[in-house]
């Protein structure tokens, strides 16, 4: 019965996200509630249990992301961010695809760090319209900077602390090093198709021209308002850095340290007299940047507490452990085909429906906790790349001038793709 009204829950708010009736800031809530109700809580525990103590499950995660939206902010603010998509395309100069492949190579390492729409509007603004003015055609544009953001986040603090905390590490704990051997592979698939496709793509639009009313040239010089040192451009990579090098040597520096020092960094390296004044006015910023993915993090709390109830955990286990995950082909076929299921926030997006599946199945032990980790990397692509609800997504086929849908459509294979490989070496490293 109670498996029977989960099942009614979930696609009751699957349609209503679907059809965008209904944001995944409020379903999500919704559904922990509802779910709570159908386990028969009483009515002040779904207040305080699920309400209040789930919105804050995850504030480590939304804290990072502030820390995160910050940095990210005192990079544009100090122009790092800029001067880096310059020297992008000064380094490309009359040859189209080199510049297009520069912009994307800087596209994918600003967003090992930065994070939110505020970001991804700053760096938009600046390589769509280069890359536009190569004579790439708008959609194409549009989906090597989407592919090239999708690539880069892979090792993005937000989706690290959200593996830890699937993982259930204590504070203390060291996360896995095969975290982050497996999200390097997946970088390397990500790179490699994003060249061929790139490539095939280009091959498809005939030669690129600059043929388009304002040349690179124009819009280098009209972006460009200050020099910025060459120390400071390594700023982008420096959490990484630090988190890396720190966990090389046994210690652990959380990712919040980690952009806060990388903050101190970028101004220090560029204008220290107008630091306090930088900080102060990226932090503020940066909460606006954070607060749509802190709103849903909180929400994805309340829901990891309302499927973690034991009446829930009762119904849904035997249904789960029923299923062949020992087989290698089971599990590569069902998070490769079913991948999908990640879009429009359904039952495998682990920021929405799915993060309570994956979380029930990391408790029932049907699978190695890092091949089961290694799944929801590799569909963690699919959704961040394909999915047309991405306020991200939506933001590029606005400036591009395109149907949102149409990069979903234009994405879904080649990521589909990656995704299977991805889940073929999970299965042999991993089970």
């Amino acid at each position: 019965m109670i498996a029977l009204g989960l099942l009614g829950i979930f696609i009751l708010f699957a349609a209503l996200m679907f059809t965008r009736k209904v944001p995944a800031l409020l379903a999500l809530p919704c559904m922990a509630i509802l779910i709570a109700v159908l386990a028969q809580l009483p009515f002040t525990e779904v207040l305080n249990h699920i309400v209040a103590q789930g919105s804050v499950k995850l504030a480590p995660v939304y804290v990072a992301v502030f820390a995160g939206a910050m940095m990210g902010r005192v990079m544009m603010q100090t122009g790092i961010a800029e001067e880096i998509i310059k020297r992008a395309a000064e380094f490309g100069g009359e040859r189209p695809l080199v510049v297009a492949f520069g912009l994307m190579l800087v596209t994918v390492v600003l967003f090992t760090t930065l994070q939110g729409l505020g970001a991804i509007i700053t760096v938009g603004s600046l390589v769509l319209p280069i890359m536009m003015s190569l004579g790439i055609p708008r959609k194409l544009a549009g989906t090597l900077f989407l592919l090239a953001f999708g690539t880069g986040f892979i090792f993005n603090p937000i989706l690290f602390t959200l593996y830890r905390q699937l993982l259930q590490l204590d504070e203390t704990a060291m996360l896995p090093p095969q975290v982050s051997s497996f999200a390097l592979i997946l970088l390397g698939l990500m790179l490699v198709t994003m060249v061929i496709y790139a490539l095939i793509a280009a091959k498809r639009s005939g030669e690129m021209l600059l043929m388009a009313a304002e040349s690179t040239n124009d819009l280098l010089q009209r972006k460009s308002a200050s020099k910025v040192p060459f120390l400071a451009l390594f700023s982008p990579v420096l959490p990484l850095l630090l988190f890396f090098g720190f966990n090389y040597f046994g210690l652990k520096l959380d990712f919040i340290a980690a952009f806060i020092i990388g903050s101190l960094f970028a101004v220090w390296t560029t204008d220290w007299r107008n630091s306090i004044k930088t900080l102060s006015a990226s932090a503020i910023k940066g909460i606006e940047d954070g607060a749509p993915a802190a709103l849903l993090m909180m929400g994805i709390g309340m829901l990891l507490n309302a499927l973690n109830l034991p009446a829930i955990k009762t119904a849904l286990e035997p249904l789960i452990q029923a299923l062949p995950f020992s087989s290698a082909v089971f599990y590569i076929a069902f998070f490769g085909l079913l991948s999908p299921l990640a879009l429009y926030r359904g039952p495998l997006n682990v920021f929405g429906i799915g993060i309570g599946l994956f979380s029930i199945m990391f408790g029932a032990q049907i699978l190695p906790a890092m091949a089961l980790l290694a799944a929801i990397m590799c569909v963690v692509q699919v959704q961040n790349i394909c999915d047309p609800t991405n306020t991200h997504n939506v933001w590029i086929a606005n400036f591009v001038g395109v149907r949102v849908e149409q990069f979903t459509k234009d994405t879904i294979g080649p990521v589909m793709l990656v995704c299977i490989i991805g889940l073929i070496i999970a299965a042999s490293f991993y089970m």
